[in-house]
């Protein structure tokens, strides 16, 4: 399969199902939002931003809802005061690396939450981890590796173990 196409199909998914944001990000967005957070964004991740900019506030079929550009933001700006369940602001305390991370989508109102690595300099990987709580655990090495697990509903987005031949 085609790792590039995942992003495509994403979109005609969504778009069938009417959550698509009506808006993509700019050049210009996302420049500004690499420049105030003093980050370099990868490329998969532009591309995503530029192609799709999230599910408009609405929650897919599978119930995922994928942010705009405009709301995306670290686990400390998203968390630093969120005490509901599961209890988020615990990662702030368990988590080392969390001001490293920013939050780009979740599934079902934050049951899971899903958190890319983003730093000043472009890095050979930006891993994806799944949230819950306190709890974190990678699941994908890029943003296109978690679209993969996305197409396919793999267990891990849910903290699971991947099935023996996926």
């Amino acid at each position: 399969m085609d790792d590039q196409d995942d992003l495509l199909r994403v979109q005609q998914h969504w778009q069938q199902g009417r959550t698509v944001a009506q808006q993509t990000a700019s050049e210009a967005e996302l420049a500004r939002f690499a420049t105030v957070h003093q980050i370099q964004l990868p490329a998969d991740l532009v591309r995503y931003f530029a192609l799709v900019n999230g599910t408009g506030g609405a929650y897919d079929e599978p119930f995922f809802c994928f942010y705009a550009l405009e709301e995306v933001q670290t686990v400390a700006e998203r968390f630093h005061d969120y005490h509901g369940t599961p209890k988020y602001s615990d990662l702030l305390r368990t988590w080392p690396e969390h001001g490293q991370f920013y939050v780009f989508a979740d599934y079902m109102m934050h049951l899971f939450a899903y958190a890319i690595r983003l730093d000043v300099h472009f890095t050979s990987s930006n891993p994806v981890f799944v949230l819950c709580g306190g709890s974190y655990q990678l699941i994908a090495g890029s943003f296109t590796e978690f679209l993969g697990l996305y197409r396919r509903d793999s267990p891990v987005l849910y903290m699971g173990n991947e099935e023996p031949g996926e």
